[in-house]
């Protein structure tokens, strides 16, 4: 497959949006073809705004020399990023056929950890020596402006060591022969290429910084995250939660093969399962009850239904609290008291329409339970949202407490398990309050 040199382009056909669309429309299996057919500078665009479906389906059929074209056309952060989808191996045979000056700064990129602020960044950053003038910066700036973008006026000693900031606006300001130290900002918002991107996210979103830049452990400046890339990470990092939820994996949307994602499915299916397993034997456990007063079968549904529906509330809302900044892992007793408060004042309101309910709906039975079975049912179903809104709150806190992504805290393996405590509670009230009806 060869990447063909377009000569005779439109405006239209030239429009990455355009493309994009366009390869979007296309069967999975003629994308790499359509993208092959275009520039490689543009076909590198076009995959950089590209769902990761499509690039994906372009990147896995595109043979390595034309891959090698476009990478070499683009910059080394993109090339980096369509990359690092191919395994090892597919990885190798490519930066092999791209040359040595241009493989260099991608096989940087590589080799930091998929999801943090290096992987992330881009290298091409213009920094400009704390020694130099204003008007020496300007002209520097002019030179290079049509390589590279210049968003501030990054300071550095001369050990490349990031000193302080000068945001453009105050260099275009200041006299000519003004030394860059005298009007630098000193305290400058950084992350360090170790950094995981949620995070960095987080701190350029509550710093509205349009241009984050990234250093090395020894403070040297390694790079730049600009707000693009800062909203793509926002949306992957939102999308990878979402599929956390829902027990699977973001890899899923990439893989045609069923049996790829039956595999990527099957382990959070099995803790459904085995949780699904724990309540049945639980439920046997007080079969003898159910036998006495098989109402309580009628109820257990809408019991355990209104435990993990609060329980899954409480979590999606401290997830994304975590994950946007504006919950903090250090406050855990007020974030759970708050969602416990929650919990407490709807399994009132519910406790008390379902009691009634329950209480007119049995009314005149042999036994007489109606007002006991009323009473149970109601606190029961107060005492499941109670403990569902808790462990929805609490659970999240402690798994990023110990480094776990918390997104998982509204998967099947907790939602099962705030059923498991709903059962239990309503048995041991039904236990307690209609002893007399089981005896």
């Amino acid at each position: 497959m060869k990447i063909s040199q377009n000569k005779n382009s439109t405006p239209e056909k030239d429009d990455p949006k355009v493309l994009v669309e366009a390869l979007r429309r296309h069967p999975r299996d003629r994308r790499a073809d359509f993208v092959a057919s275009l520039d490689p500078r543009l076909a590198g665009e076009v995959l950089w705004q590209a769902d990761r479906v499509s690039r994906a389906d372009v990147i896995f059929r595109m043979d390595n020399r034309a891959l090698a074209t476009i990478a070499e056309a683009v910059p080394p952060d993109w090339a980096a990023r369509f990359i690092s989808l191919l395994p090892p191996k597919g990885r190798k045979r490519v930066l092999a056929e791209i040359s040595a000056e241009k493989a260099s700064p991608i096989k940087t990129l590589l080799s930091y950890k998929p999801d943090s602020a290096g992987a992330r960044m881009s290298p091409e950053v213009v920094t400009f020596e704390k020694d130099l003038n204003v008007k020496q910066t300007i002209e520097k700036i002019r030179e290079t402006m049509s390589l590279k973008k210049v968003f501030h006026c990054y300071v550095v000693d001369s050990k490349g060591k990031l000193v302080g900031v000068v945001p453009l606006r105050k260099l275009l300001m200041a006299e000519g022969e003004t030394k860059l130290e005298e009007i630098m900002i000193a305290d400058v918002v950084s992350v360090p290429v170790e950094m995981d991107q949620e995070e960095v996210a987080r701190v350029a979103t509550q710093n509205m910084i349009f241009a984050l830049p990234v250093v090395e452990k020894s403070g040297v400046l390694a790079g730049v995250i600009t707000l693009d890339r800062v909203l793509r990470v926002i949306q992957e990092e939102a999308t990878e939660d979402i599929y956390k939820m829902a027990g699977t994996d973001k890899k899923e949307i990439t893989s045609q093969s069923v049996f790829t994602v039956a595999r990527i499915r099957a382990p959070w299916l099995f803790a459904s399962w085995m949780g699904g397993l724990a309540a049945a034997l639980i439920i046997g456990f007080f079969e003898e009850a159910i036998a006495r007063v098989a109402a309580l079968a009628a109820f257990l549904p809408i019991v355990l239904g209104m435990g993990g529906n609060i329980g899954t509330q409480s979590s999606t809302v401290v997830v994304r609290g975590l994950a946007m900044g504006y919950i903090n892992v250090k406050a855990v007793s007020r974030t759970v008291l708050r969602e416990m408060g929650i919990g407490v004042l709807l399994g009132v309101a519910y406790g008390i329409l379902l009691g009634l309910f329950a209480m007119f709906r049995f009314r005149g039975h042999i036994p007489p339970y109606g007002l006991d079975l009323g009473f149970t049912v109601g606190l029961a179903i107060f005492c499941s949202m109670a403990i569902a809104a808790t462990m929805g709150a609490f659970v999240p806190l402690l798994l990023k407490k110990i480094n776990v992504d918390p997104a998982i805290a509204t998967g099947p393996f907790v939602t099962t398990s705030i059923d498991i405590l709903g059962i239990i509670a309503y048995f041991v009230v039904a236990i307690f309050f209609l002893s007399e009806h089981l005896a």
